[in-house]
């Protein structure tokens, strides 16, 4: 491809980011450096939206329990030079509905009947419901076993969404793997 075209789909990707309100947007590798430094930058361009702090706050959070997410239970692929990591897309966009926050990664397909039963159960709570449950959560002696963490990062999601959390799998591909895409407006 010559370097005019290059330049042209470029243009084209960067045109169709701004008028869709994109003010982030990351697709690659990710360890706790990656996710330090994307936080970072991410806070950077909230402050400068004029976004107010307690809604910034709430997108922050939000893209942080995402990439925690991923790194915790996305699938592992291979790099060129062999090593493995985890990799996942992250967009943050301004719509007339607030900020959207989305990811999307690969996880392995046989762990999509319980996530999909973990969003479906939180995507059915209204906001007490979700409150209630984080308390009962954090109150909780019982360590979740299907979770690396305290296993509330859905339930932070839901709290800091001013609409259910939207999801969809893609159908398994031939590595065994299934996308999952995920999306909060805050």
């Amino acid at each position: 491809m010559n370097p005019p075209m290059l330049i042209d789909r470029f243009n084209q990707f960067v045109d169709h980011a701004r008028s869709e309100g994109v003010v982030f947007y990351h697709s690659g590798r990710l360890d706790e450096e990656t996710i330090a430094a994307i936080g970072a930058l991410l806070r950077r361009r909230l402050q400068e939206e004029g976004g107010d702090g307690a809604k910034a706050r709430k997108v922050f959070a939000t893209f942080m329990e995402m990439a925690q997410n991923v790194l915790h239970y996305g699938a592992a692929e291979e790099a060129g030079d062999g090593s493995e990591g985890k990799s996942g897309a992250f967009s943050v966009a301004r719509t007339k509905e607030g900020y959207q926050v989305m990811c999307g990664n690969s996880m392995a397909s046989d762990q999509v009947p319980r996530v999909r039963q973990r969003l479906e159960a939180v995507q059915g709570m209204d906001p007490a419901m979700v409150r209630q449950a984080y308390r009962q959560r954090l109150a909780s002696d019982e360590a979740d076993p299907d979770s690396k963490g305290a296993g509330l990062g859905l339930l932070t999601m839901a709290a800091a969404a001013s609409q259910p959390i939207a999801f969809a799998f893609e159908a398994p591909s031939a590595d065994g793997n299934t996308f999952l895409f995920l999306k909060a407006v805050i």
